[in-house]
């Protein structure tokens, strides 16, 4: 299976060997090492190409076979109280395999391979995350929160958790379904920035992951989503905050998870995500007035996790990710071209870094992007000034990866505040953090 190379691994390249034979993934890496994904990219290339391997488990059996990491003896193997044996110099001549850790090998082979072709329906159970579920890797404490000037810790989300659906109404910021550490749940709550404090709403009828909210009218939609089956969904449920009731409407054209969506006139667009097969270029118009869906033009780069908001006559769409790449996309969208037959794509100034599983809020004049860090690792969130396509930076509470967040942005008297609720960090959030994103100063 492994060819035999006479090129030397350098100590950086053992290193980070040794680490992926632990199972730690290329952020992991970057964290430990304290160096950039980029460089673990390349240094990972350099590796497999030195082995002569062409993935992490073949690199990572093929380190075991080689005596370039330790494979534990067993029990009845340790005499007594003696000590570790020390791993060997890697330029060494290979040293053979007993017996027992062939055993060992093969046990490791057949985990290895077991977990990799583990049915879909039971990926809950498995021990690393899939692109649409997040699994806590045994109990970890809430992140430490940076002292982030302008922002601030409020009254905590009742169910940490991830991957939801978020909208707003009347100056309350409403949470639907998604993830927690007991798996999918339905439950809605309901946040009062004036009082900041929540409140418990009728649960979602179907409790769904990756999907988003808008609302129209009064009425808050939440259309497809992945279920507890991890099946992907073609559903429209439809929520009265008023009455504080479900319906249904007319299904999505397909099934139907991790779009980006975005309210227009009397109705909502969505755009990308996945289907269960594929990532989507699609996108989807609803007529809330003939309950009828139809398709426009389509994106120029599919992809799902994007984020989108709507501003005057053009709608933005704000990175995204494929499974191999995450965008610093900035495009935006004119369906009044789209209508007349003409292109309606627009691309603008790109986003400093590539991000996923993001929020986006309008505030004045500006689009405010919170949160990614999905295989790269951030330090900052992003605004994005409309009159003059450029992109600044402003501080983050969290760091390094924060994603499948809530974001929405609340006006009063004083100015306008975001608030970036729950979310993933490693483990589900429920943190509520404030950032005073302007301010109004009344002259006497």
């Amino acid at each position: 299976m492994f060819q035999e190379t006479g090129e030397e691994l350098s100590e950086r390249e053992l290193e980070i060997l040794r680490l992926v034979a632990t199972g730690a993934t290329n952020q992991q890496i970057a964290r430990k090492l304290y160096i950039s994904i980029n460089t673990v990219k390349a240094h990972l290339r350099n590796i497999f190409g030195k082995l002569g391997v062409a993935s992490r488990t073949e690199a990572t059996l093929y380190a075991i076979q080689h005596g370039l990491v330790g494979v534990a003896p067993s029990v009845s193997e340790l005499p007594g109280e003696a000590p570790p044996v020390a791993l060997p110099d890697p330029r060494a001549v290979p040293w053979p395999l007993q017996p027992l850790q062939y055993v060992a090998l093969a046990l490791l082979l057949a985990l290895v391979l077991g977990v990799a072709f583990w049915p879909a329906q039971r990926a809950a159970s498995a021990p690393s995350a899939s692109r649409f579920v997040d699994l806590p890797q045994g109990a970890k404490p809430q992140p430490t929160l940076g002292s982030a000037s302008r922002w601030a810790a409020r009254a905590p989300l009742p169910t940490a958790r991830a991957r939801f659906a978020l909208a707003t109404w009347q100056d309350k910021i409403y949470v639907f379904s998604g993830l927690t550490d007991d798996g999918w749940t339905d439950q809605v709550e309901v946040y009062d920035p004036s009082a900041d404090r929540w409140e418990r709403r009728a649960p979602k009828p179907t409790a769904v992951a990756n999907a988003g909210a808008v609302e129209v009218d009064g009425l808050i939609y939440v259309p497809g989503g992945l279920d507890a089956a991890q099946a992907v969904r073609d559903i429209l449920e439809v929520y009265d905050p008023r009455a504080d009731s479900w319906a249904s409407a007319a299904p999505l054209p397909r099934p139907l998870c991790a779009y980006a969506i975005a309210p227009w006139k009397q109705g909502f667009y969505l755009f990308g995500g996945w289907d269960g097969e594929r990532y989507l270029d699609t996108v989807y118009y609803y007529d809330i007035p003939t309950g009828t869906w139809r398709q426009e033009v389509p994106l120029r780069t599919a992809r799902a996790f994007a984020a989108a908001a709507t501003v005057e006559q053009r709608i933005y769409l704000l990175g995204g990710r494929d499974g191999a790449t995450e965008y610093r996309l900035c495009e935006s969208y004119d369906p009044a071209l789209a209508q007349a037959g003409q292109d309606p794509w627009r691309s603008h100034a790109p986003m400093a870094l590539g991000r996923a599983g993001h929020g986006v809020a309008l505030v004045r004049g500006g689009l405010y992007v919170v949160g990614g860090g999905w295989e790269s690792y951030f330090a900052y969130n992003e605004r994005y000034d409309l009159a003059n396509d450029v992109w600044s930076t402003f501080e983050s509470p969290l760091v390094g990866e924060w994603r499948n967040l809530g974001l929405a942005a609340i006006t009063t008297q004083e100015g306008v505040t975001l608030y970036a609720i729950g979310g993933w960090n490693g483990r589900y959030l429920n943190v509520v953090q404030a950032y005073r994103a302007s301010f109004r100063i009344y002259l006497p």
